[in-house]
C-alpha cells in the first residue's frame, strides 16, 4: 500500500501499478502480439509511460520510447526502422495512424484497453533478450536505435543503486522526458526498492 507513483492529482500504490501493469501485459497479449514485438510511445511523461516501460518489456515484447521533439518525417523513420507494429501516442501524433498496425490513443484508448482486461502474468525474458530500442538524436544523420538487453537494464539499475541509497522512501522526481534515458534511469532501481515516481 506505500505510494509507487504520483502524477498530478493522480496517486498510484505500489498494489495498484502492479495491477495496472498487469492488465497493460494481458491487453497486449490478446492484441496477438509475438515475443519481440517492438511496441513504441511518444508522448508526455505520466503514470501511463511509466507503466509502458514496466510492461512492455515484462511480457517479452521491446519497448520503443520516442522523441516528442522529432519531426513527423523522424517519427517515421524510427517507426519503419524500428519494425513497430504497436503504437501508444497522444492525439498530436494521429498523422502516425498509418504507419503501424494499431494505433492507441493516450489517455482514453489507453485507459479503456486496461479497462477491458484482467491481470496477465509476466512473460519469461532472458537476460540477453532485447528489451528496448532507444533512438539517438540524428545528430550526425539519421537516428540511431541502441539496442538494450534486459541484462543491460538491470546492470544500469545495480549501477545507479551503488551511487545512491535507494529504499522505500526513495521518492524518484522524474524532471526529464522519458523518451530519454535521463527519465526513466532512475525507474527500475525505484522500482526494485519499493520507492515512489514524482512525474
Amino acid at each position: 500500500e506505500q505510494p509507487a507513483a504520483v502524477c498530478g492529482e493522480l496517486r498510484l500504490t505500489h498494489a495498484q501499478l502492479y495491477e495496472r501493469v498487469a492488465r497493460l501485459i494481458a491487453a497486449l497479449r490478446a492484441m496477438g502480439l509475438a515475443d519481440g514485438t517492438r511496441v513504441a510511445v511518444v508522448g508526455p511523461n505520466c503514470h501511463r509511460y511509466l507503466e509502458l516501460y514496466l510492461a512492455v518489456p515484462a511480457a517479452g515484447f521491446v519497448l520503443v520510447p520516442l522523441n516528442a521533439r522529432h519531426t513527423e518525417r523522424e517519427l517515421r523513420y524510427a517507426l519503419g526502422d524500428s519494425g513497430t507494429r504497436v503504437l501508444f501516442a497522444t492525439a498530436d501524433f494521429r498523422g502516425l495512424e498509418d504507419a503501424v498496425e494499431r494505433f492507441v490513443e493516450l489517455p482514453d484508448g489507453y485507459d479503456a484497453l486496461l479497462g477491458g482486461a484482467e491481470p496477465g502474468s509476466w512473460g519469461e525474458v532472458r537476460e540477453d533478450d532485447l528489451a528496448g530500442l532507444f533512438y539517438t538524436g540524428g545528430t550526425t544523420g539519421e537516428a540511431k536505435g541502441v539496442m538494450l538487453t534486459h541484462g543491460n537494464l538491470i546492470a544500469n539499475a545495480y549501477h545507479f543503486m551503488a551511487c545512491w541509497p535507494f529504499t522505500p522512501a526513495t521518492r524518484w522526481l522524474v524532471v526529464a522526458p522519458m523518451f530519454h534515458a535521463a527519465g526513466t534511469i532512475g525507474v527500475l532501481a525505484t522500482v526494485w526498492a519499493g520507492g515512489c515516481h514524482v512525474i
